[in-house]
Parts: C-alpha cells; sequence; structure tokens
C-alpha cells in the first residue's frame, strides 16, 4: 500500500520542484488550440486525480494546466463528480491534443497586416510550415501563405493601408513587406499569386515612387501606382475554375478598376493598362488586349459595376491610350 501511495506521490514532488526552481513561462507569442485525441484513459483508477493525469500527460507544458484542466472537464462532464469535482472510478477520460497554431516571436516574424473579414473558411501557413485558421482581426505575417477553400473569400488590410481581398479558391503569399515612414526610400511589397485571384485596393507603398512594388503571377509581374486591380489565374477562359501558377492551362485575367498597372513578362517587355481595360496573358505569349466583357468568374458584381463605369468612360480613347511595348507577336495574330 506504501509503495502504491509512493508512486503516486513521486510524480507530483517531481512537478513541484520543477515548478518552483525551474518555471516554464507562458510565451504570449505561441497560441495554442486544444483539439480531439485519439489518448483517453480507460478506466480511471479509484485514486487518480485530473492534476495528477496532467502533470504525467503533460509535463512540458505546466503553464497551460489550468487551461487543460478546463478543456477536459469540459469534454468529459460525465467523469466528474458533480459535487466534488473528482474524477468518478472506472470512467473513461478522452484526452486531448496541443496544437501550436501561431509562433510569431519564436520564428521572427513581423506582423504586416491583418484579417478584417472572413467569409467560410481560410487559412494561413507561416514560414515554418505551421497552419492556422484565420478569423477576423487576426495578425498576418511576412511570409505567410493565405488560402481560401471554395465558397470562401478573405479580406485583409495591409500597413500600408493596402486592400485585399482574396477570392474563393486561392492562394497568395505575402512574400515581402516593409512600411518605411513618410517617403524614405526602402518601403517593399512583394506579393505572390499561387493560385486563383484577389482584388487589391493599394496602399501607400504602391503610390510611393521610391518604394519597390511588386506583385507575381508566375505569369506576368505586376508594377502600380496608385490603383485598383482585379487578377486571376483562370482555366484557359473559364473564370469560374482558380488555376495554379504552374498549370500548363492557366491563364491571367487583368482588369484595371482604377489607376493604371503595367505588366512585365520574363523577357523584360513592359505594357501599361489603365482604367477601364481588360487584357490576358499566358506563359508562351505576351500580353493581350482583350476589348469585350472579362471572362465569367473574374469579377463580382460589384466589381463589374465598377468595371463597366470606367471602362465606358475610357472606351472613346482606347485607339490613343494604349503605350504597349510588346517584343513578339500578340495571342490571337
Amino acid at each position: 500500500m506504501k509503495s502504491r501511495y509512493l508512486r503516486m506521490l513521486i510524480p507530483g514532488l517531481i512537478s513541484l520542484f520543477c515548478t518552483v526552481f525551474f518555471p516554464v513561462q507562458a510565451d504570449d507569442s505561441v497560441q495554442y488550440e486544444f483539439v480531439e485525441s485519439s489518448r483517453s484513459i480507460m478506466r480511471a483508477g479509484p485514486d487518480q486525480s485530473l492534476a495528477m493525469l496532467l502533470q504525467q500527460i503533460y509535463p512540458d507544458h505546466q503553464a497551460l494546466w489550468p487551461r487543460l484542466e478546463q478543456e477536459i472537464r469540459e469534454r468529459n462532464p460525465h467523469a466528474f463528480n458533480r459535487y466534488t469535482g473528482n474524477i468518478i472510478p472506472g470512467e473513461r477520460v478522452q484526452l486531448v491534443t496541443i496544437k501550436v497554431i501561431r509562433k510569431s516571436r519564436v520564428l521572427n516574424l513581423s506582423v504586416v497586416g491583418n484579417v478584417t473579414k472572413v467569409e467560410g473558411y481560410a487559412t494561413a501557413t507561416d514560414k515554418s510550415g505551421t497552419d492556422r485558421r484565420l478569423v477576423d482581426n487576426d495578425d498576418l505575417y511576412e511570409g505567410d501563405r493565405l488560402t481560401t477553400d471554395k465558397d470562401s473569400t478573405l479580406k485583409i488590410k495591409m500597413v500600408d493601408d493596402a486592400e485585399i481581398l482574396l477570392k474563393q479558391d486561392s492562394s497568395l503569399r505575402l512574400t515581402e513587406y516593409t512600411l518605411k515612414s513618410g517617403f524614405e526610400p526602402g518601403s517593399t511589397s512583394i506579393l505572390d499569386l499561387i493560385k486563383g485571384g484577389l482584388r487589391k485596393i493599394t496602399g501607400s507603398i504602391g503610390a510611393n515612387p521610391l518604394s519597390i512594388y511588386r506583385f507575381q503571377t508566375g505569369v506576368m509581374t505586376i508594377g502600380v501606382r496608385g490603383t485598383d486591380y482585379v487578377v486571376k489565374l483562370c482555366t484557359e477562359n473559364d473564370c469560374k475554375q482558380s488555376a495554379g501558377r504552374n498549370d500548363s492551362d492557366a491563364r491571367l485575367h487583368v482588369v484595371v478598376l482604377d489607376g493604371l498597372i503595367s505588366l512585365q513578362d520574363e523577357e523584360g517587355s513592359v505594357g501599361e493598362l489603365i482604367m477601364g481595360q481588360y487584357a490576358i496573358a499566358t506563359s508562351t505569349t505576351k500580353v493581350i488586349v482583350n476589348d469585350e466583357v472579362p471572362v465569367n468568374g473574374l469579377l463580382n458584381s460589384e466589381e463589374q459595376e465598377i468595371y463597366n463605369k470606367a471602362h465606358s468612360s475610357s472606351s472613346s480613347d482606347k485607339n490613343s491610350i494604349w503605350p504597349w511595348i510588346l517584343g513578339g507577336a500578340l495571342f490571337g495574330l
């Protein structure tokens, strides 16, 4: 009998010793999520307490013990005596798995934006490969890869007040984002579209001629100066289907709702697209001008209305406002 109580007492004494002399501080730069575990206590012993289980099963997470206790109690209301709070002998106790969902300070990451609205399901993958589900008001970090599910969208605001609407079934990497004060040189905005599309309203970085602004799509690189545009990688001309930048049938569809953008291919040829204009590019052809209505699936209703107004106002000048510098045959000729 004494040996049994001694075995029960030793883990607690060891834990107390470690807590007093080697306290583990909670790192507020790391957030945790408790998810269902495949592990459980099949039959609780007559002398087992929840505090003892936490010490034995989660010895490296002392700072989380209070939260773990609450989580396990909520998930196993049948296993605890409602009056004493003790585990009922013989009851099964379902455990939880601790999942790290953010490691900003550990990875020395910089906050570069904030989630303003999630419709559906969206995730971010940081530089270490750790995924986290995004919710409203979440911070975003340099290097994050943002992904939306089908029928889901993600609105974000960057530190320079740029606004991005990541469309359904899309993926965007915040490759590099640095904001300097005023008009000092050194501000940088480099984004990589991996799949699908987005609407971007540029902020102070895009308006600063001393900054570096590149929006890379794998087909064309976009540069801007204070503008509002929509881009999407589509399966050929079907923009109801998102394509990846490495897909053989991917085409880049671009619409400018306000301002001006430049489009540059791998050979350095540059063309400009202004408000109310629409263009398409592939990995093997130069940018082309498409004077027709943008294909279905590219613009939402709000964007379509803005485009219609912009297109009608610029159509009278369409023969004189195409400063394309193209080093090859246009697509379709």
